[in-house]
């Protein structure tokens, strides 16, 4: 119930801040759809989607899982069945991963944002979407 509650939020943030700042792009990566600023853009065939001239970001990883979190990473409220998400402050920047596990299939994600974006990064990770194979 909490978890539900917490996710309607994000997603309204993500709504909310969506309109304030343009329109958002929403982008598939083998399955999953994930809704980013318009600021940022695909980097390479890698399943990056940065920001122009700077490091922030959202990464696709492929093969990361939950035993590769950083130790000092803060685990958020559970938010859904399936996914784990983490926090961890480095300085002036912010990294979240996204973690969603079903049976021996593994979906995972990383965004980077300055501290003052600590609300853009919780909508672009509320609005993430992974799907089973």
């Amino acid at each position: 119930m909490i978890g539900t509650v917490v996710l309607g939020a994000v997603v309204f943030t993500a709504v909310w801040t969506g309109i304030q700042s343009g329109r958002w792009q929403v982008v598939h990566h083998q399955g999953e759809s994930i809704t980013i600023p318009p600021s940022w853009h695909r980097d390479g065939g890698a399943g990056a989607y940065v920001e122009t001239s700077s490091r922030w970001g959202l990464w696709f990883l492929p093969s990361f899982t939950a035993k590769n979190v950083p130790a000092k990473a803060r685990m958020l409220p559970n938010v859904g069945r399936n996914l784990r998400e983490w926090q961890v402050q480095n300085g002036r920047q912010f990294i979240y991963y996204g973690v969603w596990s079903l049976a021996d299939h593994t979906r995972s994600i990383k965004i980077c944002v300055p501290r003052t974006q600590v609300n853009l990064a919780l909508a672009i990770l509320g609005s993430w979407r992974p799907r089973s194979r």
